[in-house]
C-alpha cells in the first residue's frame, strides 16, 4: 500500500477531510432559517460566543503538518478541504495552494451587502462588549464540532444583541460557512473544478465523501480519466470511481510516505 501512495503522491490533488465524531442530539441551524429569522440568528451567535474560545484552540494534528510540509517539497500541488476549521491555514499551507470548499468560521460575512472582511476573532470582541454578562457562561456546555454550545439552564438568547456589518450596519451576519440547504458560490466551485483539472491524479484522505459538493470532484476526475486514490476508514461514495484504496488511519499511513521521501530531518 505504501509504496503505491509513494508512487502516486508525486503529482496529485488532494480532497482532505478530518473525521469527527458528532453529536446524535445535536440539529445544525439550517441556511433558510438563519437567512430568514433574527430569532434564529440569535440562537446561532449566543452559542457559537460560548463555543469560540474552545474552538479556535483547536491546532493541526500530524496530518495538517505533514500535508503542508509535501505541498512545500512539491509533492502536492494543491489541497481542498471540507473543513471550515481552518487547521491547515494553521500548519502554515499556503493560501494558493488551498480551497476550503465550505469556508471558514475565522470570517464573518454580511447575508445583505455579502462583506467578508470581518475576522471572527475580532468579531468575538464586539460580542462580548454588546453581552458582556455571557461570558459568565462560557466554558460551561459541551461544544459541538460545528462550534455550538447547548445554552446553560435559564440562559436565554431573545435579548442577545448580534453585532451589525460595520459597512452597512445589518444585523444578518453568518460565519463565512457554507450551511445546510446554502450553494457554494460559483468561484469557489470553479477554482475547485481548475484544481481538479490542473491535477496529474486525486487523493482522497480520510473522507467518505458523503457531500454531494466533494463527491462530484471525484466524478469530474473520473471523467477526465485522472488516477484516483482513497486513503480512509470504512466506504466511500466514490469506491466505484478509484483506481486503489487503503482502510488505514492517515496520520500513520502520511508519516511513513513522508519519511520514504523526504527523510526523517526534514
Amino acid at each position: 500500500m505504501l509504496s503505491l501512495v509513494s508512487q502516486l503522491i508525486r503529482a496529485y490533488q488532494t480532497i482532505e477531510v478530518i473525521s469527527y465524531v458528532r453529536n446524535p442530539n445535536h440539529r445544525p441551524i439550517l441556511y433558510h432559517e438563519l437567512a430568514s429569522s433574527h430569532n434564529y440568528r440569535q440562537r446561532y451567535w449566543s452559542r457559537s460566543y460560548l463555543g469560540w474560545p474552545k474552538m479556535s484552540e483547536s491546532q493541526p494534528n500530524a496530518t495538517h503538518d505533514i500535508l503542508k510540509k509535501l505541498v512545500d517539497h512539491g509533492y502536492i500541488q494543491n489541497i481542498i478541504t471540507q473543513n471550515v476549521d481552518s487547521l491547515h491555514t494553521k500548519a502554515g499551507t499556503p493560501n494558493q495552494n488551498l480551497l476550503e470548499l465550505h469556508g471558514t468560521l475565522y470570517k464573518v460575512e454580511c447575508m445583505d451587502c455579502g462583506d467578508t472582511s470581518a475576522d471572527r476573532n475580532l468579531y468575538q470582541h464586539r460580542i462580548h462588549a454588546r453581552n458582556p454578562s455571557w461570558k459568565a457562561m462560557i466554558g460551561k456546555g459541551k461544544v459541538n464540532p460545528d462550534g455550538d454550545v447547548e445554552l446553560p439552564q435559564g440562559a436565554s438568547y431573545d435579548e442577545f444583541d448580534i453585532p451589525p456589518c460595520l459597512h452597512c450596519g445589518s444585523q444578518k451576519m453568518k460565519p463565512k460557512v457554507v450551511f445546510f440547504g446554502e450553494n457554494i458560490k460559483h468561484p469557489v466551485t470553479d477554482q475547485a473544478e481548475k484544481f481538479i483539472r490542473d491535477s496529474s491524479a486525486v487523493l482522497v484522505i480520510g473522507s467518505s465523501l458523503a457531500t454531494y459538493s466533494s463527491y462530484r470532484l471525484l466524478r469530474l476526475a473520473h471523467q477526465l480519466h485522472k488516477p484516483i486514490g482513497i486513503v480512509t476508514k470504512g466506504p466511500t461514495r466514490a469506491d466505484n470511481l478509484m483506481q486503489w484504496k487503503g482502510e488505514v488511519g492517515c496520520s500513520p499511513v502520511l508519516t511513513m510516505v513522508y519519511k520514504n521521501l523526504i527523510g526523517v530531518n526534514n
